[in-house]
């Protein structure tokens, strides 16, 4: 009892804070379940819930389109940077060569470069590769991430050396050691990287919008910004365009949450 008293007051303070995080998404939730007469009714709950405002939405507007192509844009993207910041992490853990130092301080610097910063030369590139308006466009430019090297590099410098000693001794190369060490032991990193990537891809608005002109190739992002412009005044029917768009991130976080905390606190732990 004296320890739950102790801990009473940080409970109190997280969940109230906790609570005003949540509650302009339950606003949205609770404005999408309503109807155009109790849009603004008093209160949180709806008066009398309904699912129109969802359907309405899915049958007026393209959204299986444009949540489909988020969803294979950010799985692509995904697969991608896991591939490679494995890849390149396992090189600069296990490799001994001049300038590795220099690589890796070189992929921290770029976390702090602003994307505005590369924006414009970005664009100009894929505009001469002819990729504007394609899938090229939207995934290619972000299948590797400084992020992702930094963070599966020191997760892999937390591992014990005894474990690849021994795959060395039993005569495996370094793609054996990869497969079947590192890949199996930093489980916990890469699902940390696919959660942030899946929904920081997910969530990009700006590059979609530039380099995108057909209403086939455009994301689930620019869907929202599309449904307020058709839909002004009918605010249900926009909140519940938002919650689409917004439930697969939700999800993504809510399956690799473990796995997100413990790759973040585990790849902090060696330097």
């Amino acid at each position: 009892m004296r320890s739950l008293r102790k801990l009473l007051p940080t409970y109190l303070l997280a969940g109230s804070y906790a609570l005003l995080l949540i509650l302009p998404l339950l606003t949205l939730l609770s404005a999408s379940l309503r109807s155009e007469a109790d849009l603004y009714a008093p209160g949180l709950l709806p008066p009398k819930p309904t699912l129109a405002p969802y359907g309405e939405a899915l049958s007026k507007f393209p959204l299986w389109r444009f949540l489909g192509n988020s969803l294979l844009v950010s799985t692509l993207v995904t697969l991608g940077v896991l591939a490679t910041s494995l890849l390149a992490a396992y090189a600069l853990t296990s490799f001994r060569f001049r300038g590795r130092e220099a690589l890796f301080g070189l992929a921290v610097a770029l976390l702090l470069v602003p994307g505005e910063v590369t924006f414009l030369p970005l664009y100009l590139l894929v505009d001469r590769l002819g990729w504007l308006d394609s899938y090229l466009a939207l995934t290619v430019p972000f299948l590797a991430s400084p992020l992702g090297v930094f963070l599966l590099r020191q997760f892999l410098r937390t591992l014990p050396e005894d474990y690849f000693d021994a795959a060395r001794m039993d005569g495996a190369n370094h793609w054996q050691m990869l497969r079947h060490v590192a890949l199996p032991l930093s489980a916990p990193a890469l699902g940390a990287l696919a959660a942030l990537t899946f929904i920081g891809t997910w969530n990009m608005y700006l590059w979609p919008l530039v380099v995108t002109k057909s209403r086939e190739m455009q994301t689930a992002q620019i869907a929202v910004n599309f449904i307020l412009n058709e839909e002004v005044a009918r605010w249900n029917v926009v909140a519940a365009g938002a919650i689409l768009v917004l439930l697969p991130t939700l999800l993504a976080f809510l399956l690799a949450q473990r796995a997100f905390v413990r790759g973040i606190a585990m790849g902090g732990l060696k330097g």
